[in-house]
């Protein structure tokens, strides 16, 4: 084949991979609602499926008998949550939407304050018109809650098919593995197990290491605001754990609504609201992070950041949550490609 035959075979080929690719995503935002009811499926599958290997090693069960017992725990996990934290929540959310005009005349007034500081300072004019227009911005933020509230409600159909998609997982995951495994060719099987295997140990260990880690950040947080005299403990509390999901960004998020609180007469000032959000994320990165999580996401902090605003502006919070175990998943798909022979004959050369 000439050099131009080539050159053309090659221009094919690249027109063909970018159709294909343009298509494949074309096709997976159209379906975009089904992928995120999998891709939360996997995540709830990821988490109990350390106890379903348990029950069938450890207590010779059946499968069938095993995955049912896995739900049932699902289930009353979700029940327990649903009958203990959200009337809580509830009763604390309620009271603070009642309650929101006097924090939000406070901290107008602050606003106010401190645009009167700007200006004997002669700071920009720029400065001094987002300041002013800065209790305006707030009560967008809450329009949007209020809708991302209305979200949740209508959610809980997606909830009611989740718990299908949960059981049948639970019940086929390993043979999907397989499955994908014998469409292999036999001489890369090997290859694409250890492939499973890194994204089985990224996903898996960042998701249920995180949950223990939220869970922590959010007892701590709600017992530690309480004993400071801080209303809305337990919301605060729950929001800080929710958004520990997200390293490094997420806790500075969770500490807005507690800051925001704090500029009222009746609660802690300010910058001790700080010093507890600050303590308890050293807390969680000195101790929790590393003992729940180890080294599996061996990603510089960099790294983790970028990977999560790009999960984020793809597909929002759920793309921020999987941002961090699919980027340490492509960490160690290159770590075994580079130590294939392919690689080390070209890095020869």
């Amino acid at each position: 084949m000439n050099p131009v035959d080539k050159q053309w075979a090659f221009t094919v080929r690249l027109i063909t991979l970018i159709v294909v690719l343009g298509g494949a995503a074309l096709l997976l935002y159209s379906i975009s609602w089904v992928v995120g009811l999998l891709l939360v499926s996997t995540l709830i599958v990821y988490i109990f499926s350390p106890l379903l290997t348990l029950l069938k090693k450890r207590f010779n069960m059946q499968h069938g008998l095993a995955t049912g017992l896995v739900f049932l725990v699902f289930l009353l996990t979700c029940a327990l949550i649903v009958s203990l934290i959200v009337p809580i929540i509830y009763f604390e959310a309620t009271e603070l939407i009642e309650s929101f005009p006097h924090y939000l005349a406070r901290f107008q007034d602050y606003i106010s304050w401190l645009s009167q500081q700007i200006i004997i300072f002669e700071v920009e004019e720029e400065v001094r018109s987002y300041l002013v227009g800065l209790s305006d911005n707030i009560h967008q933020g809450i329009e949007y809650l209020a809708e991302a509230s209305l979200h949740l409600i209508v959610g809980a159909v997606d909830f009611f098919l989740i718990l299908f998609l949960v059981f049948y997982l639970l019940y086929d995951f390993h043979l999907v593995r397989d499955q994908f495994v014998d469409l292999v060719p036999v001489k890369h099987r090997a290859l694409a197990k250890e492939l499973i295997g890194v994204l089985d140990a990224n996903v898996g260990i960042f998701i249920r290491g995180s949950l223990i880690r939220c869970f922590a950040v959010g007892v701590i947080t709600s017992i530690v605001l309480l004993i400071l005299g801080m209303p809305y403990a337990m919301l605060l509390g729950l929001i800080a754990g929710v958004f520990n999901f997200i390293l490094y960004i997420g806790p500075y998020i969770a500490a807005v609504p507690a800051l925001l609180l704090s500029f009222s007469p009746l609660t802690p000032s300010p910058f001790l609201i700080i010093l507890v959000y600050v303590g308890i994320q050293v807390v969680d990165g000195m101790f929790l992070a590393p003992v729940v999580l180890g080294r599996i996401i061996k990603l510089r902090p960099i790294t983790i950041i970028v990977s999560i605003l790009v999960g984020g502006s793809l597909a929002g919070l759920l793309g921020m949550v999987l941002a961090v175990p699919l980027a340490g998943s492509a960490r160690g798909i290159l770590e075994i490609i580079k130590r294939g022979p392919a690689y080390r004959e070209e890095a020869q050369r």
